[in-house]
């Protein structure tokens, strides 16, 4: 049993270090270079998705306070770093069909553009381009389909969120 174990933690070990997964810690670099306070500002909105924004924001923000590298702070003017972006698009449209042809699954996308800024001086420190995509299912009901809609809408701002904080890691 022991054998098992021991080759079961060995596989997970290479799975996780070749994908290059790792925890932040005190020894990473990261894009805000030797900036130790951060203020994630409210990403612009481009879309007709109402409350996008504050979603795509409110994501971010937990992803960034849950680093060690990075402090968050609610004041503009007292923080090293800013981090600002807009949500570019959001799209829902069909992505299968059942066999009577008729829609059984749709796929909500949500791209946006982010950078972070040194705020002393405006320096652009990293800049970006991210899209994530979630499915759900259609339904008969059409309250029920717009749910889901933003339920996978929330799923895909969430794992965008967690794209852009592996991004801004350099030795990621």
């Amino acid at each position: 049993m022991k054998k098992y174990t021991l080759a079961l933690c060995l596989l997970a070990g290479v799975i996780l270090a070749g994908c290059g997964y790792h925890a932040p810690g005190a020894g990473d670099k990261w894009a805000g270079e030797d900036g130790k306070t951060l203020y994630v500002e409210l990403f612009a909105n481009r879309t007709s998705e109402p409350y996008l924004d504050t979603i795509l924001t409110n994501e971010i923000t937990t992803q960034m306070s849950r680093s060690r590298l990075v402090e968050l702070t609610e004041q503009r003017g007292t923080a090293d770093l800013v981090l600002e972006g807009t949500i570019t698009g959001f799209s829902s449209s069909a992505q299968a069909y059942n066999r009577n042809d008729n829609i059984s699954e749709y796929v909500a996308q949500v791209t946006a553009t982010a950078r972070l800024l040194r705020r002393g001086d405006n320096t652009v420190l990293w800049q970006g381009n991210l899209s994530r995509s979630e499915r759900y299912s259609s339904r008969d009901d059409k309250g029920l389909q717009r749910t889901g809609e933003s339920v996978a809408a929330r799923v895909a701002a969430r794992r965008l969120a967690e794209d852009l904080m592996a991004r801004l890691l350099e030795d990621f």
